[in-house]
């Protein structure tokens, strides 16, 4: 199913489809019923970001009988090539691999089953998903412990999964990232410091762990997972503490809120954050046999935390120039990362490592 397939479908101009453009890709996939639905029976909502766009769809339900075809899916169109963000095309996943983990992820039961990958008439590339009955996670959500602990067992599950992705060198990360930016001496003084401290352990990490993608299931069953990850455009072997790191500072973020990047709750608590890092220990140390402790994760996530922001840094600098982007929230977003990283950055006491590179 993750192989690409071609369909009948001419997008408009503005690249928005139409109800007839989102029945055929669909009935491409689900042959039973979707074929013939009339598609101004379709709800759809079309929301377009950055890179990607999406819109769930859903068909009313037959008048009589039990739907064969699921009613309700989710389309993911894909209407940039990594936007501004050159220095990882190298490493990232194409849209093909990407489709293609992301169909092994929903295989694993972790997250939305993907029914196809297709191509339309003008190269506009997608994949048509299992709708998920989930919410965006909010930052307070991570208060409550069930949740907290599910998003640090699913990081462990995710950073370990069994994947055709080829294993590129988290040495390879860094030498982008410093060649891209010219040498900057911030990039490779976390590096090099992390390289005399420790080193880590790596999996597949996500990168983008901001908290619009992780989604909270709204009926999960018992034993059941309570969150489920997406979007994996930048997926590629790196020190497992950036995504923990990273999902520790994401919390002071609202990235799409249209009042305040900065969310209004507390920052994580070390308590919340050593019983997230001990969670993910157990969950690693069972999918993989090893023994780490808690506290390694934790000290590893304390280096992370750094990692993930000079991540965020550049990637929001990449798009308000590529967008000529000068909101004033974003503005103060970017600073709030920046001080963020001074701040750990000096708990760290790395200022006089810096002075022996």
């Amino acid at each position: 199913m993750a192989t690409l397939t071609p369909v009948a479908v001419t997008l408009p101009k503005d690249k928005v489809p139409t109800k007839k453009n989102v029945r055929d890709i669909i009935g491409t996939f689900l042959t039973e019923e979707w074929p013939s639905v009339d598609p101004e029976t379709l709800t759809v909502s079309y929301h377009a970001s950055f890179a990607n766009a999406h819109c769930p769809v859903e068909r009313p339900k037959p008048a009589t009988g039990t739907p064969t075809d699921t009613l309700k899916v989710f389309i993911k169109f894909h209407t940039d090539a990594g936007g501004s963000l050159e220095i990882f095309k190298p490493l990232a996943p194409t849209r093909h691999e990407e489709a293609l983990f992301s169909y092994e992820y929903g295989r694993t039961g972790l997250g939305a089953k993907v029914y196809g990958f297709f191509e339309t008439q003008d190269g506009t590339l997608g994949r048509v998903e299992e709708f998920l009955d989930a919410r965006n996670m909010e930052p307070e959500d991570v208060e409550n412990s069930v949740i907290r602990a599910d998003v640090a067992k699913g990081l462990a599950r995710f950073h370990v999964l069994e994947t055709s992705l080829e294993k590129k060198t988290v040495e390879s990360y860094y030498e982008a990232v410093i060649n891209g930016l010219g040498g900057l001496p911030q990039d490779g003084q976390v590096e090099g410091t992390w390289g005399k401290r420790r080193r880590g352990k790596t999996g597949w990490c996500i990168h983008d762990v901001q908290f619009m993608n992780v989604m909270v299931k709204n009926d999960a069953k018992k034993l059941e997972s309570k969150v489920t990850l997406i979007d994996f455009e930048f997926v590629m072997q790196n020190y497992r503490a950036f995504d923990i790191g990273g999902h520790f500072m994401q919390k002071m973020f609202k990235w799409f809120d249209e009042e305040n990047r900065i969310a209004s709750c507390r920052k994580y608590t070390e308590e919340e954050k050593r019983h997230f890092c001990d969670e993910y220990a157990r969950q690693w140390n069972k999918l993989t046999g090893d023994t780490d402790t808690g506290d390694q994760v934790f000290q590893e996530s304390e280096y992370g935390y750094l990692l993930a922001i000079t991540f965020d840094i550049h990637n929001m600098l990449c798009f308000m120039d590529a967008q000529g982007d000068k909101d004033p929230l974003n503005l103060l977003g970017l600073n709030k990362l920046f001080d963020e990283f001074v701040a750990q950055y000096s708990k760290l006491n790395l200022q006089l490592e810096y002075r022996d590179l």
